[in-house]
């Protein structure tokens, strides 16, 4: 995962062992709970100071203290790397897996009654429609549920910077990962974004670096192309 990235597998602190594996259940047990947060002594399998100096040196989870307790919680760029390590490998030998199952179905049993959705719309083989159907008529693409769209566009930023904030994402790359929104919808909440300064819409200032499908996914906003999304945190 990408806490390897900062710290070896079996990093050892204070006689104990981290893996990517123990950190990747400790991930999962986070983000079954209540805003992808929870004291230590509250997670299956518990924290030991060794994973969670892995996680934090990885920037994939904050943590502080209060009281004598520990609150763990997933940062922007652990949502992320969730949202790109659904397969990853987890202990071979755990008895937390069921507690952890449990609290994803929860969350998955709240997200199909909020939204009308049945099981075999998720587990159900997933296909998308044509852009253009047999008979040559263009068919929209299917639209996102509103509020999963800016965390969408955060995730795509992420991916299309390697995790970081503070740099900068061309709109090319975030349609890219996010064909499957209608231009229109994308463009709305884009613009919403920087109304709101939840992020900002810079042109290329460099004329010469600019590419046909840089013009192509460009942005109007107040009158002049945008070609880079820029978000600080």
């Amino acid at each position: 995962m990408a806490a390897k990235t900062k710290t070896e597998a079996g990093k050892k602190t204070g006689g104990k062992k981290t893996s990517p594996e123990k950190q990747a259940l400790i991930m999962w047990a986070l983000l079954a709970k209540e805003n992808a947060g929870a004291f230590r002594g509250d997670l299956k399998p518990t924290p030991e100071k060794a994973d969670r100096e892995a996680l934090e040196d990885a920037g994939l989870i904050k943590w502080w203290k209060v009281g004598q307790k520990i609150w763990i919680e997933v940062s922007d760029k652990g949502w992320a790397w969730a949202n790109e390590n659904l397969g990853h490998a987890l202990p071979a030998q755990s008895n937390a897996g069921a507690e952890i199952l449990r609290g994803w179905l929860v969350k998955l049993d709240a997200f199909l009654n909020a939204r009308g959705l049945a099981l075999a719309d998720v587990l159900g083989a997933q296909t998308l429609p044509p852009v253009n159907g047999a008979n040559g008529h263009d068919k929209t693409p299917p639209k996102v549920p509103a509020g999963s769209l800016r965390d969408r566009i955060r995730t795509a930023y992420l991916d299309a910077t390697g995790g970081r904030f503070n740099t900068r994402a061309l709109l090319k790359d975030i349609r890219t990962r996010l064909a499957d929104v209608e231009r229109a919808t994308l463009d709305e909440a884009l613009t919403l974004m920087q109304r709101e300064d939840a992020a900002v819409l810079y042109p290329l200032d460099n004329r010469a670096e600019i590419t046909d499908a840089d013009r192509a996914a460009s942005i109007s906003f107040a009158g002049e192309p945008r070609h880079i999304l820029w978000i600080e945190r």
